[in-house]
């Protein structure tokens, strides 16, 4: 599933507005967009990502192959301040809720499922900067996935702590 086309073009040719996000403004104005495929777009995450624990410590080779696909694929969000500054990023993948549930569970890899017959979504790359975004992106994410079980894994600073919800059937 992927957001709708642009409705305004927010952060340059990186985004696609994403009309998911009818909330209340918050104190510091947000927009929640799909990330285009760009090369815009691919910078601006990897520089967000880059001072973001625990990606600023990952190794970019295998990491910016799985931002380039979240691109690619628009199975991405971002929430982008007024002055075009990202302070959030959500990125999934789409899978099947057995795989999801072992890999949630850390009980084995998570595994995309391409040919448009799966039942999941794995968020695997939250970041955010302000905690506003937060619940903010992943509001948007669940959005775009009504009727599926969305899966994800609650890590802070890099540790990744017990689950209280593994996942959340999103009801359409």
């Amino acid at each position: 599933m992927t957001c709708t086309p642009p409705a305004e073009n927010v952060g340059g040719d990186a985004a696609r507005e994403a009309d998911i996000d009818n909330q209340t403004p918050p104190a510091t104005p947000l927009s929640i967009v799909g990330l285009a495929n760009t090369y815009e777009a691919f910078g601006m995450v990897i520089n967000f990502l880059s001072v973001s624990l625990p990606f600023s410590h990952f190794e970019l080779g295998q990491f910016a192959g799985i931002i380039r696909d979240q691109l690619v694929q628009g199975h991405n969000l971002a929430a982008i301040t007024d002055a075009n500054e990202m302070v959030g990023y959500v990125g999934w993948l789409h899978t099947s809720q057995a795989n999801a549930e072992l890999w949630s569970n850390d009980m084995g890899p998570l595994r995309a499922v391409t040919d448009g017959t799966h039942d999941a979504a794995a968020l695997t790359v939250v970041a955010a900067s302000e905690q506003q975004a937060t619940l903010r992106l992943i509001r948007g994410a669940r959005t775009l996935h009504k009727g599926m079980r969305v899966y994800f894994k609650r890590g802070y600073d890099g540790q990744v702590r017990p689950a209280r919800k593994a996942s959340v059937l999103n009801f359409g």
